[in-house]
């Protein structure tokens, strides 16, 4: 990079879009935008943050490079939706040819760690997934099937299960839980048909109804625990089937990232660590995906064309 040129570096899952312009040791701008996310929204909506992320680098006429690693790179085809959306939306200034990476938003996790790490990546946020790496010669991916699909082990899967406990115990088929009083409060009670159905986002409002389950986990409700041990059981099978097909074998650190892994009560994060040893991990750390970790990766994409095909082996990723 030459000195004095900028980075326009984008980040984001199923909540936000985060953007900054940085130089190697200045930020010089920073904004946070919907998500970029497709399924269960629009391409006008993805239009609509990109000409937003355009109008964030205009003031630069000295944007060295880009990365785009967002959630919304969930699979090879909106993955190539995405960049022809990026490539007809964004000015040559916000997206330099050659020089612009959009990747799925595991990929700056796998920098976390030194690169010859043997390592199992953990997101859990409103979605979830994992991905697990063998230095980078052998990179595999699970689970990240959004919503509807997939997401075991997120705050969507997580509170829809608490709904339908609470649905349950109104409907004389399920136990007694303190799901039921904090889903009356959160929905101001509503009709949770009618508060999950009519919402400007379902998904994010069946997600939110999480911080219940923490909040009566924490209290010693059992229907809670129940949630929160099923959930981790689940994301742990997705942890299994990506280091089996990595072929990675003890000792593994474990990379963890996402709301659900660093909230206070920690119920969450325990009740998969109590899992992992049997899978060979052996240390457990959380990272936060910043600014000097987007930097990171958006360096070794652009400087090590191994590792970047490595990457391309498994995780949605592309150069423009």
């Amino acid at each position: 990079m030459k000195p004095g040129a900028k980075s326009l570096l984008v980040e984001g899952g199923g909540s936000h879009t985060w953007v900054m312009v940085a130089d190697r040791k200045e930020l010089w701008a920073e904004q946070w935008l919907p998500s970029l996310n497709r399924i269960g929204a629009s391409e006008e909506s993805q239009r609509s943050v990109l000409a937003d992320v355009a109008r964030a680098a205009a003031p630069f006429t000295d944007i060295d490079n880009a990365l785009f690693a967002v959630g919304a790179a969930c699979t090879m085809t909106y993955l190539h939706e995405l960049a022809d959306i990026m490539t007809r939306t964004l000015p040559a200034s916000a997206r330099p040819p050659g020089r612009t990476y959009l990747t799925n938003d595991v990929v700056p996790l796998f920098f976390a760690e030194p690169d010859d790490c043997d390592q199992l990546v953990v997101i859990a946020g409103t979605g979830s997934g994992v991905a697990a790496r063998r230095g980078f010669r052998a990179i595999s991916r699970a689970g990240a099937h959004e919503y509807l699909l997939g997401d075991d082990g997120g705050a969507y899967d997580i509170g829809r299960h608490a709904l339908r406990a609470v649905i349950a115990r109104r409907e004389g088929r399920g136990p007694a839980t303190a799901l039921t009083e904090r889903a009356e409060q959160r929905t101001a009670g509503a009709e949770i048909d009618r508060f999950v159905y009519g919402a400007a986002s379902p998904k994010q409002s069946v997600a939110e109804f999480a911080r219940d389950v923490f909040a009566a986990d924490q209290a010693g409700d059992p229907v809670a625990g129940e949630i929160l041990s099923r959930a981790a059981a689940r994301l742990a099978g997705i942890c299994r089937a990506a280091l089996a097909s990595a072929g990675l074998s003890a000792p593994i650190t474990a990379t963890f990232t996402g709301s659900l892994l660093t909230e206070p009560t920690g119920g969450f994060r325990r009740r998969i660590e109590e899992q992992l040893p049997d899978l060979g991990v052996s240390t457990c750390r959380g990272a936060a995906v910043d600014l000097g970790l987007l930097k990171r990766t958006s360096q070794a994409l652009r400087c090590d064309q191994g590792i970047f095909e490595a990457i391309v082996t498994a995780v949605p990723a592309i150069r423009l």
